[in-house]
């Protein structure tokens, strides 16, 4: 078994209780723990995987809560560091389920890894480049980078969810930077998961089956678009199809995509060489993986609403 590194943000969500109320009009919120690249983590650990947590919260109230929990979801945080205020965001939530955000970011963008420290991370091990704030100004982004290059130099499976928030991709010279620093992401990919609307955005194209062959001309050999009901769209070697994901009663969609990816790096972690799976193999891990996906939909919270091993079989 192999551990996946998430780098990126832990942050506080807060989420409006009251469906289908806006931002501007919420009166109650409920605190959970959040941020991409710590529920991915999160979902390998409940499905019995191991991973590493990557990334800096605030050496405050609320970073000491996220520590606790992380540490309870077995999450290993030799590399998590705490300083500064904890990011915070705040998240509304429509009548279909779907989410509208504000963050209001802290620390997390000062994350750095000494090379004393990048020395101690497994060579075998699987990283995941999930960040929704990795690309925005800051230590953050130029230790993703770092850990790109050793991700490369040392041949390790690399997976990789731009994230694009558009509450936090604000500008139009943002957004370019956006688009050109997922390229360099793109280019040593193995794994990739995006939207539709992040897979066209990334392309310049009008598209889906455009944006998906353009995806693999800028590198990523497996490509994953994720399409809520029906499913996710799986490319890789000129072979495409769309596995379906089961029916549920959506409740919060917060965390679906990062739980997705979890299921798909846990299956991954658990394989001796994971860059020679075949087409065959990733049609069962992302169905799988939808299946994770689908169930933390079924409850509030991103991290305490994903599902164990014995939850997913018991759907498959």
């Amino acid at each position: 078994m192999q551990t996946v590194y998430c780098i990126g943000e832990l942050l506080i969500d807060f989420i409006c209780k009251e469906k289908g109320v806006s931002l501007a009009n919420a009166q109650s919120f409920e605190k959970k723990a959040g941020g991409a690249p710590a529920n991915v983590a999160a979902s390998i650990t409940k499905l019995g995987g191991q991973a590493a947590f990557l990334g800096q919260v605030g050496d405050d109230a609320f970073g000491q809560y996220l520590k606790a929990v992380v540490e309870a979801e077995a999450i290993q945080t030799d590399l998590m560091t705490l300083a500064g205020q904890t990011t915070l965001a705040f998240v509304s939530i429509d009548e279909s389920g779907e989410r509208s955000f504000q963050f209001n970011r802290g620390g997390d963008g000062e994350y750095t890894l000494t090379a004393e420290q990048l020395a101690t991370i497994d060579e075998s091990g699987i990283i995941h480049f999930g960040s929704a704030t990795a690309f925005l100004p800051g230590k953050l982004r130029e230790t993703y980078f770092q850990l790109a290059q050793y991700a490369k130099e040392h041949n390790q499976f690399v997976s990789f969810d731009p994230n694009y928030r558009d509450a936090l991709i604000n500008t139009s010279e943002r957004e370019a930077r956006f688009i050109k620093d997922s390229h360099d992401f793109l280019a040593i990919a193995d794994f990739i998961k995006v939207s539709d609307e992040e897979a066209m955005l990334l392309t310049h194209t009008k598209t889906l089956e455009a944006a998906v062959e353009q995806l693999h001309i800028l590198g990523a050999k497996v490509v994953t678009v994720t399409l809520g009901k029906a499913g996710t769209l799986l490319s890789m070697n000129g072979q495409q199809t769309t596995i379906g994901s089961i029916a549920i009663e959506q409740v919060d969609s917060t965390g679906a995509g990062d739980a997705f990816v979890g299921g798909v790096l846990y299956q991954v972690s658990q394989l001796k060489n994971p860059k020679s799976i075949t087409f065959e193999q990733w049609q069962t891990i992302i169905q799988f993986a939808n299946i994770v996906g689908a169930i933390t939909c079924t409850n509030y919270g991103a991290m305490a609403a994903m599902p164990n091993k014995a939850m997913v079989e018991a759907r498959l």
